[in-house]
């Protein structure tokens, strides 16, 4: 039996080939042995059938881990979604009676309805990576929805107020904070001078003091952190910019003059204040195989291109040195066979237009002599010039023309 199920497993059409003859002696064999081999191939049979069934699809969005939220975050998410609800069936299931009367009557009876409350319980929470989350919520409300559901529709408490602050009292008002929604201290009109926010506000967490917005500090977020200046200020208002990229310690205003200090990477100048050091001038501050590159307040050390061995910037054109296998070609590194190859190229193309003007000089001067004639001078006074000039330039012609004298050849 072991043998069989090795078979089903590494050798699916072995197997078959041996089912079909164990298939053939069943037909002969009496009702008793024809059980235990039923039983048999029901077990050699097994394997494949469960290497056959495809895994249950997942929802990703199950899997992925998605951010905590607090309880109030999670009851403001549900009712968000109750919301949407209302909205998506506001407009009823029963349109289109055959009395104006009659569909009014049955809209107003939707209106509130258990129907019209289950429509909008299926379609919570469907949306976002928080649905888990949104969905425990929305069992634990279960029992405070039905109660505001059961209110007259048109004197109904605002839902989140309902069910977030007064039932299950997992949310504050606005401005309050902590397990007995306490007022934050200060004026609620322009808590922490308008440069923060009251920690756990709106939440049954937190401690009333000021969480400040960057670039403010203090108390009451009335002061500016180290790193920022105070750069307005009036009655109602102050604004914090931050210092100049060069600063450290502070500063007086927002240029490079107004530093307390220098940070790493530049240098004080009495006249310009902080100037950045270029790090660059020093040619060893780099590997051979690599050129420096300034930026402000410090550097990187940058690959040279392949075709370099050493260099003073990015690209062919920038080596001080050509690697091995590579040649200056002008301003550029050029490989050495990519050089050849290309000259080849340009060789064989020269020398492909040169016979096609040849062809079309002799299918023309069967027709007309003397046209055929001036063709065929232009064309070899085409051919003599390209190859005089590819000679004088170094590449390789038909013949040698460097020692011709060109004008005394036509002159004659």
């Amino acid at each position: 039996m072991c043998s069989c199920l090795l078979c089903a497993l590494y050798s699916p059409v072995l197997c078959f080939e041996n089912t079909l003859g164990s298939i053939k002696d069943w037909v002969n064999m009496g009702s008793r042995t024809k059980n235990v081999l039923n039983m048999l191939f029901a077990l050699m049979i097994l394997p494949l059938a469960y290497c056959s069934v495809q895994p249950p699809v997942v929802n990703p969005d199950i899997l992925t881990q998605s951010k905590n939220l607090g309880e109030c975050q999670a009851c403001k998410l549900f009712v968000d979604s109750f919301k949407k609800g209302l909205e998506r069936t506001a407009r009823g299931k029963y349109e289109g009676g055959d009395a104006a009367w009659e569909e009014e009557k049955l809209k107003l009876s939707y209106k509130r309805s258990e129907m019209r409350l289950i429509d909008i319980q299926e379609g919570l929470c469907k949306e976002g990576k928080n649905s888990i989350q949104c969905h425990h919520m929305a069992e634990k409300a279960e029992e405070f929805i039905e109660t505001w559901w059961a209110q007259d529709p048109d004197e109904s408490a605002d839902l989140y107020n309902f069910i977030c602050i007064e039932k299950m009292q997992v949310c504050c008002p606005k401005h309050h904070f902590g397990k007995d929604c306490t007022p934050c201290p200060g004026d609620h009109d322009k808590l922490c001078s308008g440069n923060g926010k009251c920690r756990g506000d709106g939440t049954r967490k937190g401690n009333g003091t000021c969480l400040c917005d960057i670039g403010y500090t203090g108390d009451n977020c009335d002061q500016c952190m180290t790193g920022y200046y105070l750069s307005y200020k009036d009655d109602t208002k102050m604004l914090c910019s931050p210092c100049h990229v060069s600063c450290m310690g502070g500063c007086r205003a927002g240029s490079q003059k107004d530093c307390v200090a220098c940070k790493p990477g530049f240098t004080f100048d009495s006249d310009e204040g902080c100037l950045d050091i270029n790090e660059c001038d020093d040619v060893n501050k780099c590997s051979k195989d690599q050129f420096c590159l300034n930026s402000i307040g410090s550097f990187t050390c940058m690959s040279c291109d392949k075709s370099c061995d050493t260099c003073h910037g990015d690209g062919p054109d920038m080596c001080r040195k050509c690697a091995k296998g590579y040649s200056k070609k002008g301003e550029f590194c050029i490989a050495d066979r990519e050089d050849e190859d290309q000259s080849e190229k340009l060789t064989t193309t020269r020398y492909m237009t040169y016979v096609g003007l040849l062809i079309a000089t002799g299918i023309l001067l069967p027709r007309s002599t003397s046209l055929g004639s001036i063709v065929g001078a232009m064309v070899l006074s085409y051919i003599l010039g390209a190859e005089y000039y590819c000679m004088i330039n170094g590449h390789t012609g038909l013949v040698d023309l460097r020692h011709f004298d060109l004008a005394r050849m036509f002159h004659t």
